[in-house]
């Protein structure tokens, strides 16, 4: 379990020296991390990095050879806010580019949040039910039970430009602190989860 402790913080640590990377695999899923550095708010606070988001799409990339985007640094516009920037739309022509069939937002939540993980989908309007359905049937099989679906959050800006100028099911995920960081044993059963949703996908 050390070996892979080791490998997970080897991933969330991992640099890279443009604004956003584009990690390209072969299977049609794509993977978005864009909230794994702090980030100024335009009233000058600051909003906190989700730790752990980049190491789970850099992980899950690895073991099914799907593409990630992951964002690096901040760049004065929270990419999932409704604002028009660089990381959304090269995210809409990637997916328009290799004719993608789902992408999954992933947002870190705090560990006083009720849920294990909740999805955003526009309340059911950026998802095909099934898809959505499945997706929360992996987690409770893995044992992660408290899914929620639209509530408190629906979806962000990225959730809502894919849903909006493509025909991909999206579907924003929303991680309990404590199935990132802060237990290894967690974040496997998230992964493992997510590993075993996205390959049913890709079966039918």
């Amino acid at each position: 379990m050390n070996e892979l402790r080791n490998e997970i913080d080897r991933l969330e640590n991992k640099e890279f020296s443009d604004d956003f990377t584009i990690i390209e695999g072969y299977m049609p899923v794509v993977l978005s991390a864009p909230h794994t550095m702090n980030q100024m708010r335009d009233d000058g606070t600051i909003k906190a990095s989700e730790p752990y988001t980049k190491a789970l799409a850099l992980y899950l990339q690895k073991r099914l050879n799907c593409t990630c985007f992951v964002k690096n640094f901040d760049t004065g516009i929270d990419s999932n806010s409704e604002k028009d920037e660089e990381y959304k739309n090269e995210l809409i022509k990637y997916i328009k580019r290799n004719n993608i069939k789902l992408v999954l937002d992933l947002h870190g939540a705090s560990l006083k949040r009720e849920f294990d993980v909740e999805l955003g989908t526009l309340n059911n309007l950026s998802a095909d039910y099934s898809t959505i359905k499945e997706l929360k049937e992996a987690f409770i099989e893995n044992g992660i039970l408290k899914v929620n679906v639209n509530n408190p959050f629906k979806g962000g800006g990225i959730t809502k430009k894919v849903y909006s100028e493509t025909l991909v099911d999206v579907i924003q995920i929303e991680i309990n602190r404590k199935y990132r960081d802060l237990n290894i044993s967690n974040f496997m059963l998230l992964a493992d989860a997510l590993e075993k949703f996205i390959r049913s996908f890709m079966e039918k």
